[in-house]
């Protein structure tokens, strides 16, 4: 699909402190159900377009770039982060901007926030799909915690490699070069590479430079959601969770305890996938999105 036809415009909505988030609008039409796509840790919203695009043609499809991350970088601010409550108090407000009700889904650390913001505006949300959320059991929350209060979790491996991460490339050919291959994205095709480094950086001099400033992804990191119960024990609107079999941040202790605490969910594990199922089994995440909302639909 011609991905220039699909462009997403920018806006942007005002968040709880006066930080300006930028939201990517695909083209709209009145006729159609809305869908906001959250992203992972370090990345941005027009990563995903070739997930995206696809469902532009079912949904209004919505994206943003969470604070801290791709153009919304500018909404950084390390002095009043909270951890991740910062971005569930975003999205709510995000929620709060829009007129009508939506469909959420997420990747990671966007699919934990989607299901916190479903929490607190039961009102706005459709229904749920989750592409591989931070769901902790309570036995690795227990241990997170522990790091958190003995300010140790920046210690962690996710969140020291971030902060590690090279900020700066000679061109953003230079950073798909580096990248290709290597890593978390050596599962990725060529396509999703190209989608995260064209959007990933900003100009600096005659380099490029990481939007997300590498201790901003790590303090985000350290400070992942050990106990996201109390918001999943709140939902009301149908979900669906896809998990990966291999690495997941949804182990098979919390997959249980959420299928006990919501019988109605839908969770399945994906054969052959790591923690970056969206680029590796795009059709699938397609497929389920169009499914839950399709089914939804017919029944409001």
């Amino acid at each position: 699909m011609n991905n220039q036809h699909n462009k997403p415009e920018r806006d942007e909505f005002q968040s709880p402190d006066g930080a300006e988030i930028a939201l990517w609008r695909w083209p709209q039409s009145q006729a159609r159900p809305t869908l906001h796509w959250a992203h992972a840790t370090g990345y941005h919203g027009r990563l995903y377009h070739p997930l995206l695009d696809e469902l532009a043609t079912n949904f209004n499809v919505l994206a943003w770039d969470m604070r801290g991350h791709g153009a919304s970088a500018g909404a950084a601010n390390v002095s009043t982060f909270r951890g991740w409550e910062t971005y569930y108090r975003d999205m709510a407000a995000l929620l709060e901007s829009l007129d009508e009700p939506v469909w959420l889904a997420g990747h990671s650390i966007g699919a934990t926030t989607s299901i916190m913001a479903a929490a607190r505006r039961p009102d706005k949300v459709l229904g749920l799909i989750l592409a591989e959320p931070v769901i902790m059991d309570p036995g690795q929350g227990l241990k997170l915690w522990l790091a958190k209060l003995l300010r140790q979790s920046h210690r962690l491996s996710l969140a020291a490699g971030a902060a590690r991460r090279r900020r700066v490339f000679d061109s953003h050919a230079a950073a798909l070069d580096n990248y290709r291959g290597r890593g978390g994205f050596k599962a990725w095709p060529e396509a999703w590479l190209e989608a995260y480094v064209q959007h990933a950086f900003l100009p600096q001099g005659n380099q490029v430079r990481l939007a997300c400033a590498p201790e901003w992804e790590s303090t985000t990191f350290a400070h992942t959601e050990h106990n996201p119960w109390p918001g999943i024990r709140q939902l009301q609107c149908p979900v669906i969770a896809l998990a990966a079999e291999r690495g997941s941040t949804f182990s098979p202790a919390a997959r249980k305890r959420l299928q006990t605490l919501l019988p109605s969910a839908d969770v399945r594990v994906l054969e052959g996938t790591t923690h970056f199922l969206p680029m590796e089994q795009t059709k699938i995440v397609r497929d389920a999105i169009l499914q839950l909302a399709w089914s939804g639909y017919r029944e409001n």
